[in-house]
């Protein structure tokens, strides 16, 4: 048995969206014999065709990007970017579905994101996408009115010989940074390895994130070297981007190395 994910085709799209019908067609008529019988038991779940035409416009104008999983050389599933994740009902309960979790997944870090923030539909998936590892913030949901999740990606670093450096970064609201005593949400300290170019490696990621934020954020970043503070500023200035705080494409600010004058001029 042959199984692979591949860039979706017009070929593979239109197979998909045929599967797709017959699925809501089904779900149709079963949404009727659920009325008819009173509302009893649980309410019939729809599939993803009433997304379809939306995905599909994307894809063609090239503003996503659709995985198809073949088995055998058959269209069996897809995945949408990280918005929507659908395998064919008559295959399921053989691993297609966390085959392409997986690949979404891997191919967001391998991205160098800090976090992968995903909306959950319908609410009887969540423990499959906990099994992958995402977390829920209860009674958050995302624009959709899905479960709001996520998943951090921690990423560690290997020190090598150079002298230790304690080091501190704390991440801050607004409002939290005109407290009188300004009390961080998110923290990271211990320590890391001053290098040749003066610059000092974390032994982790330092990630600007708190999952019960919603909307857009102006944050504050501290920075402490050896006890000395030589930043606290809003990440996205640009003496914050000369010290080595960095905005991945997530939008999630980051820290992997506190930057120095000398090493920033290197390109460090």
């Amino acid at each position: 048995m042959k199984i692979e994910i591949v860039p979706a085709t017009e070929a593979t799209m239109d197979a998909v969206e045929a599967w797709l019908d017959a699925e809501d067609v089904s779900y149709q008529r079963a949404e009727q014999d659920w009325e008819r019988n009173g509302f009893d038991g649980e309410r019939p779940v729809r599939g993803f065709r009433c997304n379809w035409d939306g995905t599909r416009r994307r894809w063609v104008d090239g503003t996503t990007t659709v995985d198809v999983l073949m088995v055998d050389g058959e269209p069996v599933g897809f995945v949408d970017g990280k918005d929507i994740l659908e395998v064919r009902p008559d295959p399921r309960r053989h691993g297609y579905g966390r085959r392409l979790a997986h690949f979404m997944i891997e191919r967001f870090r391998d991205e160098d994101r800090s976090v992968l923030e995903i909306e959950i539909a319908p609410r009887s998936a969540e423990p499959f996408w906990r099994r992958m590892g995402f977390s829920v913030v209860p009674d958050r949901t995302g624009p959709g009115g899905g479960i709001y999740a996520y998943l951090v990606f921690d990423r560690a670093y290997e020190l090598s010989s150079g002298a230790d450096v304690d080091f501190s970064i704390e991440f801050f609201t607004e409002d939290q940074r005109y407290e009188d005593e300004p009390a961080p949400f998110a923290t990271m300290s211990g320590t890391g390895e001053r290098l040749p170019d003066g610059s000092v490696q974390l032994p982790r990621r330092a990630i600007c994130f708190d999952p019960t934020h919603e909307g857009h954020h102006d944050y504050f970043v501290r920075i402490r070297v050896d006890g000395q503070e030589i930043l606290f500023d809003k990440g996205k200035y640009a003496e914050s981007r000369a010290l080595g705080v960095v905005f991945d494409a997530g939008y999630t600010d980051f820290v992997d190395r506190i930057l120095t004058p000398t090493s920033a001029s290197n390109g460090r």
